[in-house]
């Protein structure tokens, strides 16, 4: 293991997480809040130790520290993210916003993995800098920590193609562009560009400059941070509502259709495959829901196909902004709304889940299996877009989903043992596994988690992390065959 490189690449992470922290430092104290020194002493500390032991690193750095192995990327992945939310928890902790090490490692954790989970119960009582920060972590998180280092460290000099496959583990990395540095910045221009789109919609549909920007950086995220205690529901605007869904699904679509779509290719939306499912899904869980809304909660039709829309694009995204409580729908209702938490946006995209291109994989193994067993000397491909994919790869995909939901169920039965019941174990695991925010029981929308034991918000929190880098990221560094030479 390249140690000097690991620590220079995670030093200039958190030097970098100190300077965002300028953004907040600056809002606070041209608004005269009380909050200012928390973020000078954050940036102060974090900016001067990371780039202090970055540079002094660097000066002792030889040629053979350039090149690293997917072993060391793996292990700079998911400790830049343990020293990123590290960091974030800074502010909270000085300011005295959230005084409690475990919750603010949770609320840092559920930033900065785009989850949206929180233990504040009164979040306007909060200083409006503390809550910029809390949702800039959300922006940070999205464009995913290791990009953003990859975008701006051309000086490093060491290879990048590890970092990037181990922070993209999904089934596609879509490769934007030959060199992996331009790639980085290619998302990062895109995410720039989605960002600054959605906060131009919503300073149209009336929303105020601070409010939109903060729930701009959640949506782009889809992590679901709001400024204000009821969500998207403050507002009571259904103007507001369709504008909010409208930019949860545009996050939730593969960036690299968006890149196409911004050089002048349109037709790459209507080629992709899993868009087509990803809408028909969305079409038809909002139509199902709907009538449970209309016939047993005597909801209007435009209200009920509203709410039901805004629900279901709100968790499939993996986003979770609210609009009112849908525990008291249909347990049909909700039960569904679980399922679209665990199937998730599209891949390529910042939302979380296992993913539509997973999804889609699975039910056609499924499908050519069965007609295997019907035509036993039939070759029945899986296909994705027209092309077939190799099987080993589809196989690949049903393990790691039914993996997915293996360490789901464990850490539903570990609440359950910290006394935490059922439904509300169910629940907080896919908020916290899916990065979605809201869940059923004690964590339901209209709820936080901040009643929940200190260790299951260890759990969940660990869960945001596995969820976050899809879990193998992480567990291959509890393999011991990845510590040996």
């Amino acid at each position: 293991m390249k140690i000097k490189t690991i620590i220079q690449i995670l030093s200039l992470i958190v030097g970098c997480i100190g300077l965002f922290m300028l953004f907040p430092m600056l809002y606070s104290f041209f608004t005269n809040e009380n909050v200012t020194y928390s973020f000078f002493v954050s940036f102060l500390f974090l900016s001067g130790v990371g780039f202090s032991l970055y540079f002094i690193l660097k000066s002792k750095q030889n040629d053979n520290d350039k090149n690293l192995s997917i072993r060391e990327g793996f292990f700079i992945v998911t400790f830049a993210w343990i020293v990123t939310i590290l960091s974030g928890t800074l502010p909270y902790l000085i300011s005295g916003a959230i005084p409690d090490f475990t919750d603010a490692f949770f609320e840092s954790a559920s930033g900065f993995t785009t989850t949206g989970s929180s233990i504040l119960s009164d979040i306007e009582k909060l200083p409006k800098s503390i809550l910029l920060w809390r949702s800039l972590t959300h922006w940070i998180g999205g464009v995913g920590i290791v990009v953003i280092a990859l975008s701006i460290m051309p000086i490093l000099g060491v290879a990048g193609m590890q970092l990037f496959k181990a922070e993209t583990p999904g089934p596609t990395t879509d490769k934007l562009s030959p060199r992996i540095k331009e790639t980085a910045r290619i998302i990062g221009l895109v995410y720039l560009i989605i960002t600054a789109f959605i906060l131009l919609l919503y300073l149209l549909v009336g929303m105020p400059v601070y409010d939109a920007i903060c729930h701009a950086f959640g949506t782009i995220a889809t992590g679901g941070f709001s400024p204000k205690n009821a969500s998207i529901g403050f507002y009571h605007s259904p103007l507001i509502e369709y504008t909010v869904v409208f930019c949860m699904f545009l996050s939730a679509v593969n960036f690299s259709l968006h890149y196409s779509a911004l050089k002048g290719s349109f037709k790459t939306y209507l080629k992709s495959e899993e868009l087509k499912w990803f809408i028909l899904i969305i079409l038809s869980s909002t139509i199902l829901i709907s009538l449970f809304l209309i016939f047993e909660n005597g909801k209007t039709v435009e209200g009920a196909f509203r709410g039901a829309l805004f629900y279901v694009v709100s968790l499939i995204s993996t986003t979770g902004f609210g609009t009112e409580d849908y525990e008291k729908w249909n347990y049909g209702a909700q039960l569904l709304l679980i399922t679209l938490m665990y199937l998730g946006g599209m891949a390529g995209s910042t939302s979380g889940g296992i993913k539509q291109i997973r999804f889609i994989v699975v039910v056609k193994l499924i499908n050519s299996e069965i007609k295997k067993y019907i035509h036993p000397q039939a070759v029945v491909p899986v296909r994705i877009n027209g092309q077939p994919i190799e099987r080993k790869i589809a196989i690949n995909i049903l393990i790691f989903t039914l993996f997915y939901a293996f360490v789901s169920a464990s850490a539903v039965i570990t609440l359950c043992f910290d006394g935490v019941d059922i439904s509300t174990s169910i629940g907080a695991v896919a908020a916290a596994m899916n990065g979605v925010g809201p869940g059923l029981g004690l964590v339901g929308p209209v709820e936080n988690f901040s009643t929940l034991p200190a260790f299951a918000k260890w759990v969940l929190s660990g869960c945001m992390l596995l969820g976050r880098l899809e879990i193998f990221t992480i567990l291959i560094l509890f393999s011991p065959s990845f510590w040996k030479k």
